[in-house]
């Protein structure tokens, strides 16, 4: 669903134009995935991953308890514990400490839950001056800005910019070397360090057995905040609340690692309460060279709630790592700032619903496309594309849907008038069509400015293969299967070839048939068959997203045959998993749904694990090819090394490797719709990516990324074709 408001769109457009952002973003995002990616190399990251989950899941369940004994415990050895409910109570909180204690001048470390609460206006307001000492917080307060993103907040900005603000602020000229640039973030801080009357930090972690906070940095300005000024003040969401030291080992030896691609960050400071002697005599005295008082602010802010609610309380399971800004592609191109409110990136769009309302998630969240790179990265196994799409339900149903898609899917919820409506579509388009493309959309050049638009076929799949829907009541012989190794001959299979290619591009649907059958399975075409319902469920109508699963579910129901396979992992993807967080309230509907997804089956999956095949004896050698792994095929069923096997060994062709050949093309259903200049710019990198291997043939086994590759080859008038296995396959065969 598209952005709601026109303030938004125009921020967007300019982020998207901004070639300023477009260097910082590229500059660093990539090392920030490729460091992630070696750091995890020899580890057992999913078992890490699960560990944490565990840890975090049992601490979230034990929350209120967790805060009483952490409130005791640091009670015990000094610190004074305050409960924040909003934070509005925070602020008033801490500035009535600095405002009865005189403070005139504040030194910060990073702390995303200041900024959370608004902290620095608060205290400005008073009189107080704010002085962050972050190096990237420090960048963004000089520059009137905020974060735009978890651990980097000035990510956003190049060097040059930042020469250009160190410049003005010290009257000097400044290099951008990044050296120098930090020679005079230090220069300048040194003195407020010792100056300040109020030191304030966040935390990354508390330990409840200990009533310890726990500190994670690499600048060191954490520990001279924490320990300089006479008063430290932590200010960290109770979410951050462990149950015991093992607990935090656990998130440290993840954090870095997902963050910064470290073993382990320069300083991890864990603190106790206030600094405190007994060397003389054995009594105990406060205050020798750290703070006199610390005080130590637990912020709810939605937080408790969400213990309640089950279909976002894994959103507290976040430790702030980043990981997920750093693999999202919408991210990549606008930045945070688009992408999120005040916590930003795939988690920070279920955190915004949760700390700042639905009103501020709404646009944001129309960002995520749906790839699930981020639940693969997350430390903490947070299922972050079914929170964001549960919050783009909740603004559905408050807010409704755009005119347009409302009117769409009151069209196509029901077959038979979604089956007119598709067929007066396809004749529409084919007016504006030349050569199968439409390059032009009236008052719409945004639309077609990256990539051209496959038009919709005039005759759809399911008439051309009418002689299909007939074959079970015949009960027609297998064919004789040209795969003489195939294990699947004599095998009847239903043939569910999802939306786009029934109705966009039915020659992949024709090509995976003849597959089949060179399998030696005898196929059948359900013709009563429809949508799953992901069309309806991505754009967050949930309701008639249920609908057409239930229409789905009784078509597979009504059956007879030993495989169900699909070409459209998109849609076995939602028949598979998100049926069964759509039915999760409904266990009759749940099973239902659950047994027919034990029948289904992706045509890679089919070939590999089924028929089986092996290496075949080719006359003729074939083309080189490069593959690009769909986001649902590669991070959310797992289809990874099959595909390359079938391509290599079954098909004797030679398999050239893109850079990142599993990072999103762009498509995302309707998002290439919505967000073109965003979609075109994700998949500009792609085409980049695979131009550079030198391969003639682009091959993906998902027919929503190859109508958007096929798209930006044909505006390149690039030679280059992109093919479904399917068809890779068939050409060998006729070859």
């Amino acid at each position: 669903m598209p952005a709601r408001s026109k303030a938004f769109q125009q921020r967007l457009e300019a982020a998207v134009q901004d070639p300023d952002l477009a260097t910082a973003l590229r500059r660093s995002l990539s090392a920030f995935r490729d460091r992630r990616a070696g750091a995890f190399a020899t580890l057992d990251f999913p078992g890490m991953q699960a560990d944490l989950r565990r840890r975090k899941e049992d601490a979230i369940a034990r929350l209120p308890e967790l805060v009483e004994r952490f409130t005791r415990e640091a009670e015990a050895v000094g610190a004074v514990v305050h409960l924040a409910k909003t934070p509005e109570d925070a602020c008033r909180i801490i500035g009535d400490l600095a405002s009865e204690r005189g403070v005139k001048l504040a030194v910060k470390s990073k702390s995303m839950a200041t900024e959370e609460i608004r902290l620095n206006p608060a205290l400005e307001a008073r009189g107080i001056r704010v002085v962050e000492t972050d190096l990237g917080e420090w960048i963004v307060q000089l520059a009137g800005d905020h974060p735009s993103h978890l651990i980097a907040p000035a990510i956003h900005i190049t060097r040059e910019q930042v020469a250009a603000l160190f410049s003005r602020e010290t009257g000097e000229e400044v290099s951008p070397d990044v050296q120098e640039l930090v020679g005079v973030a230090r220069r300048q801080l040194r003195q407020a360090f010792i100056d300040a009357d109020l030191g304030i930090t966040g935390a990354n972690a508390a330990i409840a057995e200990t009533g310890t906070l726990v500190i994670v940095t690499n600048e060191g300005n954490d520990r001279l905040v924490a320990t300089l000024p006479p008063v430290h003040v932590a200010v960290l969401g109770v979410e951050k609340i462990l149950p015991s030291i093992d607990d935090v080992a656990a998130m440290l030896k993840l954090l870095p690692r997902s963050g910064t691609a470290q073993q382990l960050t320069s300083y991890v400071s864990f603190i106790t309460g206030p600094s405190r002697t007994a060397d003389i005599e054995l009594v105990p005295a406060m205050g020798v060279h750290g703070p006199k008082e610390v005080h130590i602010v637990l912020l709810d802010n939605g937080r408790l709630a969400a213990r309640e609610d089950p279909a976002l309380v894994e959103t507290l399971y976040c430790i702030r790592c980043g990981a997920c800004s750093n693999v999202c592609p919408p991210y990549q191109v606008v930045g945070g700032h688009l992408f999120g409110h005040i916590y930003t990136g795939p988690i920070g769009l279920p955190l915004t619903a949760l700390h700042h309302g639905l009103e501020q998630a709404a646009d944001p969240q129309s960002l995520c496309v749906s790839c699930n790179a981020c639940e693969l990265v997350c430390p903490a196994g947070i299922p972050i594309p079914r929170l964001i799409l549960e919050v783009r339900s909740r603004v559905t149903e408050q807010m409704g849907l755009p005119a347009l898609k409302e009117q769409g899917l009151a069209r196509w919820v029901e077959p038979a008038r979604g089956d007119r409506w598709a067929r007066a579509a396809a004749a529409g388009a084919a007016l504006m069509a030349r050569d199968g493309y439409i390059a032009r959309v009236p008052f719409q050049p945004a639309l077609t400015a990256g990539r051209h638009l496959p038009a919709p076929a005039r005759r759809p799949l399911r008439d051309r293969v009418r002689h299909l829907a007939r074959v079970r009541a015949r009960q027609e012989p297998a064919p004789a299967p040209r795969f003489a190794d195939s294990q699947a001959a004599g095998l009847t299979v239903a043939y569910f070839p999802g939306c786009l290619i029934d109705r966009v591009v039915p020659e992949m649907g024709e090509a995976a048939i003849r597959v089949l059958e060179a399998c030696g399975c005898r196929v059948i075409f359900p013709p009563d068959q429809h949508c799953c319902g992901l069309v309806a469920l991505n754009m967050g109508d949930r309701p008639r997203g249920r609908v057409m699963a239930e229409q789905t579910v009784r078509v597979l129901e009504g059956i007879e045959a030993d495989w169900i396979v699909t070409t459209s992992t998109s849609c076995y993807a939602a028949m598979a998993q998100d049926y069964e967080y759509l039915f999760r309230d409904d266990p009759a509907w749940r099973e239902r749904a659950a047994r027919q997804a034990a029948r289904l089956i992706d045509l890679t999956t089919f070939l590999d694990r089924v028929a089986r095949l092996g290496p075949q004896a080719w006359a003729r050698p074939g083309p080189v090819v490069t593959y690009h792994d769909a986001c649902q095929s590669h991070n959310a069923l797992g289809i990874r090394e099959a595909p390359r096997r079938i391509i290599t060994e079954v098909l004797g062709l030679e398999l050239v490797e893109m850079p990142e050949s599993s990072v999103c093309c762009g498509f995302g259903g309707s998002f290439a719709i919505d967000y073109p200049q965003i979609s075109s710019a994700i998949l500009g990198r792609k085409l980049d990516h695979a131009a550079a291997t030198g391969a003639p043939v682009i091959v993906a086994d998902n027919p929503g990324c190859l109508m958007q590759l096929r798209g930006g080859l044909h505006a390149r008038r690039s030679p280059v074709r992109a093919l479904h296995l399917a068809e890779l396959i068939v050409e060998r065969l006729t070859t």
